[in-house]
């Protein structure tokens, strides 16, 4: 497998004087899912943003495969990313959205068999979990080197979940992966590597009992 690596370095972002990123770096290695925890406000969105390159922050570095470039978003083929907010338009039939992204049908119905019937509905006529759930194979499908994915377990069933981890571990062989989550047990289910957002800085995550450690959670059973 070939190294393909998209790296944020030395991210410092502020806002009213109040430091919420200081100097991290972030990357997404093909071949690996790389996941982000932390508390409301800690950063991490801020961080994927940054490294999509639609916030402007004080200070950041994007490289490809060790090139400096600008406006990662706008470099086709690149990365994708998803928001915490829906995206997608309420009055467009999922199946012309579909069309729009170009992905293989066939993977998302191997893996959702149950999303079949959906196909000639409007956005707007989904539920919140499956609008949710069809956004993250929407982005994660498409042709691109590189997803973000912020918060993409969110309304989503469990059922869906425990299927949206096994195509996730699939496709971290065809690109790289970055997501965050507030469901710490999903995401150290399915990411190689693990981060806590605290203080303005990053911290590796080796199992549970560090996230005990630095004050992320009171005990190993919560």
């Amino acid at each position: 497998m070939s190294s393909d690596t998209l790296l944020a370095e030395n991210i410092f972002f502020s806002v009213a004087s109040k430091d919420i990123l200081k100097g991290v770096t972030t990357r997404a290695d093909k071949g690996i899912i790389t996941g982000l925890l932390g508390r409301n406000g800690s950063g991490k969105s801020t961080m994927l943003q940054a490294m999509y390159g639609t916030l402007k922050v004080q200070e950041c570095s994007v490289f490809t495969n060790g090139t400096l470039i600008n406006a990662s978003y706008a470099k086709a083929g690149l990365v994708n990313y998803l928001p915490q907010n829906s995206f997608l338009p309420v009055d467009l039939t999922l199946n012309s959205i579909v069309r729009q992204f170009a992905i293989d049908l066939a993977i998302v119905f191997a893996y959702f068999p149950d999303l079949k019937d959906d196909l000639n509905k409007k956005i707007g006529a989904l539920s919140g979990g499956k609008e949710r759930l069809w956004s993250v194979l929407l982005l994660l499908l498409a042709k691109t080197r590189f997803t973000l994915l912020d918060e993409p377990f969110t309304h989503i069933m469990p059922l869906h979940i425990d299927q949206l981890k096994l195509l996730l571990t699939e496709m971290k062989h065809k690109k790289g992966i970055i997501i965050t989550d507030h469901n710490y047990r999903h995401l150290l289910d399915v990411s190689d590597r693990v981060y806590l957002m605290k203080d303005g800085k990053s911290i590796y995550i080796r199992d549970y009992s560090d996230l005990v450690l630095h004050g992320y959670l009171r005990h190993l059973d919560e």
